[in-house]
Order: C-alpha cells, then structure tokens, then sequence
C-alpha cells in the first residue's frame, strides 16, 4: 500500500497487478477488494472499467462494446486468473482413454437385469464417462473421439425402449447421437455429421422434453452450420440457444454461446460485431469451468480487434494474457499466440519479425497436419515477401497450396482464387491488395481455422 492524499492507504500498482492476475494471497486480495468497495475514487478511475466490472452485476444481454480496446484488460486479466487456478485441476479431473481400451462393438457388455435402476445408473455412469472423454479428445484426437463417441451410441442403443423410463432413455441416445455428430463435424466429415445430429434430434422428440438437451442439440448444430458456411442460419440458432440458457439462469453456458456467436462472425469477416461478443462472453464466462474456452475467446478477440486496426492495443493486451496461452500446456495455443505476434509485427512494417513468426508457425501446423491453417499462414507469409519481391518464392507457396487443395477436394471457388494470384504473380502484376482478397476468401469460404481455434461447446 502507498499512501494518498489524507494518509489513505492505496494499492500500489505492482499489488493491483497481483491482484488482477489472482496471484495475491487470500487476506492481503481482501483488503485491496475492501478498499475498492469503500469507492476510493482515485483508484476507482485508475482501474475503471475494471473495477466495475469486476462488482457490477446486472442482465446476461451482451454490453455496447467499449470506447477503446484499452476497456477489456480486466476481462481477460480475470479470465487468466481463473483459468490459471484452475487448468491444472481440470487437466488432472479428465478421465483419458486407455491405450489398451478396445473400441469394438463386440467388446459393449451385456445388460445383465436392464430393467433394474442400478443398471440404469450403471449404464448411465458409463455413458456419461465416454461422453465426458469424447469432450476432452476434441482437443488432442478427433479421429479417437470419433471412435468413443461410436462406443457410446452403440450402449445407448443397447438400452431397451421398453424400461421404466422410456423418455429419459431417448434422452440418453439423443446425447450419444449429439456427440458423435459433433465427433464428425470436428474430424471434418460434415455428412456424416449432419445425419448423425439429425437421429439426435429424431430421437430426442421422442425424450422428456429437456431444455438444456434442447440447447445443446441447437448448439452443435449451430456449429455444423458455421463449418458449412451457413452462417446466417448459425447465428439464429445461437441467438435462440442464448435467450434459452439466460431462461435456465446458466450465465457461463449464455456466454459461451456469445463467445461462440462472436467467433463464428469473426470467420465471415464481420470483425467489429465479432469483437462486441466476444467482449461480452469473456466477461459472463467462468475460465475456471473451461480454461480453453477463455483462451479461444481471448484469442478470438485479439484477432478481431487487431483486424480492426487496434495494433499498438493488441500488442499491449498480448503481452498481458501470454499466461492464458501457456498453461494449458497445449502447443496449438502456443502456435496460435506466434501467428497473432507474425501479424502485429507485420501491422508495424516488421518485416523480418513477421516472416520469422509465419516461418515457425506454418513449419508447426505442418506438423501437426493442419494444411488449412497452414494454407492461411502461407498467404500471410506471402504478404511478407511480396514487400520484399520475392514472387519466386511466393510461387511456390502458391503451387504447394493448389496440390494440396486439388487432392483434398477443397472448393473450387477457393482453387480459382488461388488460381488468380497465381496468374497475377506470373505476370508480375499481383498486389497487397489482390493477396488480401484471396486470403479473405480463403477465410471466409473454407473456415480454416475452426479446425485448431473452434468453439465447439
């Protein structure tokens, strides 16, 4: 504490920064709390907005987005300071698959009494252990998450319809048919996951009628939506599944459905609306329940903001969330965080800073074979050098991309883009200008970078 004007004792700035980021102990974090509740005008104007809305409290609506970019640090200061105190916790309370566990149908035991409640529970028990795994491989395996989301429908479809309780069993079967589209839609197979969401919704009509299923089916398929680039009808059914948790009274799941909302904007390229809810999802979630819920919504918003032309901001909020990025102990955050750093050097004309971030990041996403992501590294990368005119080079980044997109049966408006650079380039009459074009069709036509930064709920 320093003292002021009539011998009041204030928080220093080093204390104020301990206590944004959670690190102070429980008694000295109380006495800076009581101070701020006393309304210590002078530190109330130096924290502002950040005290209030730390104390405020008021409707779940997302908030007019903030005058200055400056008027989300302490969001995401709150947002490390829970996900911090609680990654570790979350990563040691996932139950992960054995390396041995089969997955095959033939290896689904039998119900030995189906119509007994302790068999019902048992079952259930399990079913929501499979469920609980296949949320936590979305992040590591989509292909393993496939296969235990299979496993879960094959025992949900082992249950008979004639218990007791038949509409809590279709509840059951919804759920597992739910994530196995899910599990589809992550591994990019949105055919499959399309029919699999419509068998949840099939079955779920014939359950008990839960309005949080209700919300979660409307949720993934939202999701599916966005990755088929149906945004418009994504973002009704966001708005729907919003206004149904705010009924429930689950502030946290409201403000992932804004978080999710504003990301699926920021990939139609409406960055300013993205930023306002992402802003307010930030401010309603608790990191604490999903760490990497709070960092995809923090990276979301730097991205956006940085798109709107905030670079010294992001630059100055960047510095101040690393943390967030870091103790997941996940390597695509770490990518993810380069990436944002390649283009807040290249909004500052640091060519050999940004050249050398797009470098490491694509050479990661390579190896993590994310060749979309990759792709959209390229033409950041390509930007650096057509400053530098270095088209050969480009070139052959282009040529990489076109082989790889041909071979995966990507879009063809994406290929004639492409295409058109390529032209352009060849005839040395490609621009900053024309690059940019083709990189936000490429964004706004394929969602690439769903595949590591998605929302998923």
């Amino acid at each position: 504490m320093t003292k002021g004007e009539g011998g009041v004792d204030h928080p220093g700035a080093a204390e104020l920064e301990q206590f944004l980021l959670g690190e102070m102990a429980p008694r000295q974090a109380a006495g800076v709390i009581a101070h701020l509740l006393r309304g210590c005008e002078r530190c109330r104007q130096g924290m502002a907005p950040l005290a209030a809305a730390m104390f405020a409290t008021g409707p779940l609506a997302p908030e007019p987005a903030p005058n200055s970019p400056s008027e989300y640090d302490f969001p995401l200061f709150k947002a490390i300071a829970a996900a911090s105190r609680y990654a570790s916790a979350s990563r040691q309370a996932v139950t992960r698959i054995p390396e041995n566990l089969s997955l095959t149908e033939q290896e689904v035991p039998a119900l030995a009494d189906p119509a007994s409640d302790e068999c019902m529970r048992a079952h259930r028990g399990r079913l929501e252990a499979l469920l609980q795994r296949c949320r936590a491989l979305r992040y590591e395996d989509p292909e393993v998450m496939v296969l235990t989301a299979s496993l879960a429908v094959t025992l949900a479809e082992r249950l008979p319809g004639d218990l007791a309780r038949p509409a809590d069993v279709a509840d059951l079967r919804a759920r597992a048919w739910a994530e196995l589209g899910n599990s589809y839609r992550v591994a990019d197979q949105l055919a499959l996951a399309e029919s699999s969401l419509a068998k949840a919704v099939e079955i779920a009509g014939q359950g008990t009628g839960d309005p949080l299923l209700l919300a979660r089916l409307m949720d993934l398929t939202a999701s599916l939506y966005s990755d088929q680039r149906k945004f418009k009808e994504a973002h009704q059914l966001l708005d729907c599944v919003y206004r149904l948790y705010v009924r429930l009274g689950d502030g946290h799941a409201a403000g992932r459905t804004l978080v999710s909302k504003g990301i699926s904007l920021g990939y139609a390229l409406k960055s300013e609306e993205a930023v306002r809810l992402l802003a307010a999802g930030i401010r309603q979630i608790e990191a604490a329940r999903d760490p990497k819920l709070a960092c995809a919504a923090v990276h979301g918003l730097l991205w956006c903001l940085l798109d709107c032309g905030y670079a010294t901001d992001v630059e100055r909020l960047l510095e101040s969330v690393r943390p967030l990025y870091r103790i997941l102990g996940d390597p695509l955050s770490e990518l993810r965080m380069r990436w944002l750093e390649g283009r807040i050097a290249f909004a500052f004309d640091d060519q050999t800073e940004a050249e050398r971030a797009f470098l490491q990041v694509r050479q990661g996403l390579e190896k993590a074979e994310l060749p979309y992501d990759a792709a959209l590294v390229s033409l950041d990368l390509a930007a650096v050098w057509l400053q530098k005119g270095r088209t050969p080079e480009i070139l052959v980044l282009i040529d990489e991309m076109v082989a790889i997109f041909r071979a995966r049966n990507i879009r063809r408006e994406v290929l004639g883009a492409l295409l058109m650079l390529q032209d352009a380039l060849r005839a040395d009459t490609a621009t900053a200008t024309l690059l940019r074009a083709v990189s936000s069709e490429l964004w706004r036509t394929e969602r690439f970078a769903g595949r590591s930064s998605e929302l998923a709920p």
